[in-house]
């Protein structure tokens, strides 16, 4: 993040960090840190950093129900597929980062194709990344 960050220290760190994260999931994170958005890496503090980055590495909830299937749908989107690597599941912006499942921007009906394709892009990703070797 701190790399990402520095490239252009007085953009606000919401606007940094947007290739990393999905921007509604990036204001939540900043939010959870307690980090204004327009914050700039400048104006950033290093217990904040922390924060944040502890919050990217370690956020948890927990589960308390569920609700009916016509609500079982979720938002599309995620990491585009023009960004990995399809024989290996790695992303081509951040090598030894391996991407599967519902991060992908691959959108299916309900009924097992999204399963499929988490299923078999997981499997992918995790011998790849099994055998990756930072060079």
């Amino acid at each position: 993040i701190t790399s990402i960050l520095s490239e252009e220290p007085d953009k606000y760190i919401k606007n940094s960090l947007r290739r990393l994260i999905e921007e509604r999931y990036l204001l939540f994170m900043l939010k959870q840190a307690q980090i204004d958005e327009n914050t700039t890496f400048h104006h950033l503090s290093n217990q904040q950093l922390k924060q944040l980055v502890e919050c990217f590495k370690a956020f948890t909830f927990e589960v308390n129900g569920t609700l009916p299937i016509d609500k079982a749908f979720v938002t599309g989107g995620g990491v585009s597929l023009k960004e990995i690597w399809p024989k290996t599941m790695m992303s081509k912006i951040q090598p030894g980062l391996f991407l599967c499942g519902e991060v992908l921007d691959i959108h299916g009906y309900t009924g097992g194709y999204n399963i499929t394709s988490a299923l078999v892009t997981g499997h992918v990703a995790g011998n790849e990344a099994a055998i990756f070797q930072i060079e």
